[in-house]
């Protein structure tokens, strides 16, 4: 096998650093003497499935149990080489932190410009990101079915066909598609992740003067990658957003974030849509982190003089009517993952806070049109969460046979099931279920005042709407009958 070593690559030399190139080698069909010691897993090609195969691997081939995290951690071969080293001596993984406080800090170049237009009612163009994600597709067809706008949607192809072909696939796979949409989407081809999305010069100045108002819905969502593996896109892509709509003519922004910014250990009271949390209570995962500073810098954008508004939505659910879901998220994955292992665990003080995705897609765009709610935040969550026993009370009513066992004996089994959709989350499931806290209480009078009157009405989480989630997984294929 031929193999070539670009002019930077340096060898590994330690004994841990070659047994892990190897590893690595192994996983991604590489020849092991073409891994250089700074080079990551990802960059490489690994992805999430990989990643847990590895980790398995180098379970068996150090004799330590080091979390899939690690990886995330600790990509690249020198850097995991070091951290399994230091595991092995002193028996404790120390996981990577990160300044987040320094890094919520807002380019000072972005400032509302001087020769500053009104802003215009009703919307005639729209700049969309996260178009094809699964809230981003109702977005679209929202702003679609309820203005008149043209909508410039963010997304990633080859061409400006390609991009078209694509969302029109992604509204025709969730039943949302309808002919008269084909002359009122603009692709613009480029990436969240791309300094000024990737847009030649005259490409990004031209969407900066088109451009009426910004829906920012894009992220890369993944609740096991690292802060620094998401922050190109999550965090950078929004400052980029908030850099165009600081350019030309005044542009709203509607920022969609997310409840577990939020995340804190103080639960005496309902957390009010004006709270900011602190950013040492949140939880050690890399996608909510990102969200967190993300959100201090659009908050600081508003205090430069900026129109925002922010939504944080609770867990969002398939589709009320229809069923449609994402198959990424982790309630899908949950659901067809203890299916999988033909049991559950007993988590009895665990519930999910869930709001199907066409109640959030058009409150966004019906508070987004008030003009009176700029400056504020909105909670789009469920006042009555939902236990997972009761969840799973559904899914055994449906037909399938699942047993409720203790926690540890479940996650036991789920570590030994790698192709199990749920194996990728380990990292979310702590060792010990002491560890695993409820849902906090968020107060939504912002979203109950901004709605009052317009006929939007949260669905009801019951075993009738997992009967239609489930019909759905059925008829797509997701679970078997």
């Amino acid at each position: 096998m031929s193999f070539s070593q670009s002019s930077d690559f340096v060898a590994p030399k330690t004994e841990s650093q070659i047994r892990i190139a190897s590893l690595f080698a192994e996983i991604l069909s590489l020849h092991p003497q073409s891994i250089s010691l700074d080079d990551s897993f990802f960059e490489l090609g690994g992805h999430s499935l990989l990643a847990t195969q590895l980790m398995f691997r180098i379970r068996e081939a150090f004799e330590i149990n080091l979390s899939l995290r690690a990886l995330f951690d600790y990509p690249s071969v020198s850097d995991l080489a070091s951290a399994i080293d230091h595991a092995l001596v002193t028996g404790d993984y120390q996981s990577q932190t990160w300044d987040l406080e320094a890094e919520a800090a807002l380019d000072p170049d972005i400032q509302p410009s001087t020769a500053i237009a009104p802003i215009v009612s009703p919307m005639e163009r729209i700049f969309l990101t996260g178009a094809t994600g699964f809230l981003g597709i109702h977005l679209l067809s929202e702003l679609l079915t309820t203005t008149d706008a043209i909508v410039y949607c963010l997304v990633r192809a080859d061409n400006l066909d390609a991009g078209k072909e694509r969302l029109k696939s992604k509204l025709e796979a969730t039943g949302l598609w309808r002919d008269n949409f084909t002359s009122r989407i603009i692709p613009i081809i480029g990436d969240l992740g791309t300094s000024r999305f990737g847009l030649s010069a005259t490409e990004y100045n031209n969407l900066c003067q088109d451009i009426d108002v910004v829906y920012h819905a894009g992220a890369y969502v993944n609740h096991v990658w690292s802060y620094p593996i998401l922050k190109d896109a999550n965090v950078l892509g929004t400052q980029d957003v908030l850099r165009l709509a600081s350019l030309g003519k005044l542009k709203p922004v509607h920022y969609v974030s997310t409840i577990s910014v939020l995340s804190t250990s103080q639960t005496d009271q309902p957390i009010l849509e004006s709270a900011t949390a602190n950013y040492y209570d949140l939880p050690k995962v890399g996608y909510v982190q990102t969200k967190w500073v993300a959100e201090q810098l659009v908050w600081q954008a508003a205090k430069r003089g900026l129109p925002i508004t922010i939504y944080r939505p609770s867990r969002i659910s398939g589709h009320s009517q229809t069923g449609v879901s994402s198959f990424d998220d982790l309630l899908s994955r949950r659901v067809k993952g203890c299916i999988r292992l033909k049991c559950f665990p007993s988590w009895s003080g665990l519930a999910e806070n869930l709001v199907p995705v066409d109640y959030v897609s058009r409150a966004i765009v019906c508070l987004s049109q008030q003009k009176s709610l700029f400056g504020k935040a909105f909670h789009l969550i469920n006042p009555k969460s939902v236990h997972l026993r009761e969840i799973f009370d559904w899914v055994r009513s449906l037909g399938y046979n699942l047993q409720e066992i203790d926690y540890t004996h479940w996650r036991y089994k789920l570590i030994e099931d790698m192709e199990n959709p749920l194996y990728p989350y380990l990292p979310n499931f702590p060792e010990s279920p002491s560890n695993i806290t409820n849902l906090i209480e968020y107060d939504c009078r912002n979203v109950v005042d901004g709605l009052r009157g317009s006929g939007i009405q949260l669905p009801e989480v019951n075993q009738d709407l997992f009967k239609t989630y489930l019909c759905y997984f059925r008829e797509s294929g997701f679970l078997e009958d």
